[in-house]
């Protein structure tokens, strides 16, 4: 092999709501690496992945069975290659992608992003504990894992959950930043200044986001006429939520379902601050979520949730606003600091700054190969 070159397995989707999967990818060309593509669909959409766990045990089965016939007759035609690498979301393709390397004698990397169990079973409620699904969630979880040379999470205090979890040593993992969709998240020109703060909160209305803290806020915050609320987005607890702005009089608060990609950009670009998560789950305090990246990105102030994963690239008053979990008298507090333009300006432009060092698609990919050149020097070739 003239270069390093990386085979990208599985049924992964590079669409606008996969930048991760973008990141990684477009990070390892960015740093010189061959990106080797072997790639179907099990399910056509990302809405259709994300409900697969609501569907009969053997309609999944067999669909993925279907997938991975295809994926082996298209992985047997893939050139030599030094790693091969199984993209989110990948927990099932880790299987046949680690019998894969075993016969062609190549290490695994596992970008799990996510526990399933975790994710399903214990933010969204969806599966009780002891039901048979959420075992066999917790089962994959582990083994996808386990079988893996190396597992890929965007924090250190997740990697400490799987490891607590699912027994697991902690020299399984390597945390690195989610990344985002660079080529539409960059700085804009700011807004003009007026005597309306323009705050925006978008999500899928799931509890990580911690949706009614940040309505409970904007309840603290109504009666001032300088401050003003969008919630972008629309899931799980959109209709109670609703409700609730609803049986609360809101009027400083509008909500806009979802709109295209671009049109989300232009409605950042035009506001003064972001929110982050708020949720009172677990989840929620080990995540630094794609919207607090897409802020950074953006130049744009942002307040988020105050948690040991968010301590791993955000300081207070310094490249944002962090305020305490699940408590709304905090966040409103921080947004009205927010509406001071210096320390807005202040906390932007340290956030891109930590944006740029840590958290480009180049900057996630030059940490993954360092990791993968200690561990397999040898295949780095010679010095």
């Amino acid at each position: 092999m003239s270069k390093l070159s990386v085979c990208y397995f599985g049924t992964y989707s590079r669409g606008e709501e996969y930048a991760r999967n973008n990141a990684i990818i477009g990070g390892l060309e960015s740093n010189g690496v061959e990106v080797i593509p072997c790639q179907t669909d099990v399910w056509p959409t990302h809405e259709e992945k994300m409900a697969s766990v609501e569907k009969g045990m053997a309609a999944q089965a067999f669909a993925y069975l279907k997938a991975y016939l295809k994926l082996v007759r298209k992985y047997i035609s893939v050139p030599d290659h030094s790693f091969l690498c199984v993209g989110y979301i990948g927990h099932i393709d880790l299987f046949p992608a680690r019998l894969l390397g075993w016969l062609r004698r190549k290490p695994v990397v596992f970008d799990a992003f996510f526990s399933l169990y975790d994710t399903v079973v214990l933010d969204r409620g969806l599966y009780s504990k002891g039901s048979l699904r959420a075992k066999l969630l917790k089962a994959v979880d582990r083994w996808s894992c386990r079988l893996a040379d190396l597992v890929l999470l965007d924090t250190w205090e997740h990697v400490d959950y799987f490891c607590r979890e699912f027994g697991l040593p902690r020299s399984k993992f390597l945390a690195v930043p989610l990344g985002t969709d660079e080529k539409n998240f960059y700085p804009r020109p700011w807004p003009e200044e007026d005597e309306v703060l323009d705050v925006i909160s978008y999500s899928s209305y799931i509890p990580l986001h911690g949706i009614d803290v940040q309505l409970d806020a904007a309840a603290i915050l109504k009666d001032g006429p300088d401050i003003r609320f969008t919630f972008v987005g629309k899931g799980q607890l959109y209709p109670e939520m609703r409700e609730k702005a609803e049986a609360a009089g809101l009027h400083n608060v509008r909500f806009i379902e979802w709109i295209p990609h671009g049109e989300l950009v232009e409605l950042i670009a035009g506001s003064d601050v972001c929110l982050g998560i708020f949720g009172r789950t677990e989840k929620a305090a080990r995540v630094i979520p794609y919207k607090a990246y897409e802020a950074l990105a953006m130049q744009k102030p942002l307040i988020t949730g105050d948690s040991r994963a968010a301590a791993e690239l955000l300081r207070d008053k310094e490249n944002s606003l962090l305020s305490p979990m699940g408590d709304a008298d905090s966040l409103a507090e921080k947004i009205k600091q927010a509406r001071s333009p210096e320390l807005r300006k202040r906390i932007a432009e340290n956030g891109h700054r930590a944006f740029l060092e840590h958290a480009t698609s180049k900057a996630i990919a030059a940490k993954i190969l360092s990791e993968l050149k200690s561990r397999w020097p040898e295949r780095f070739g010679p010095k």
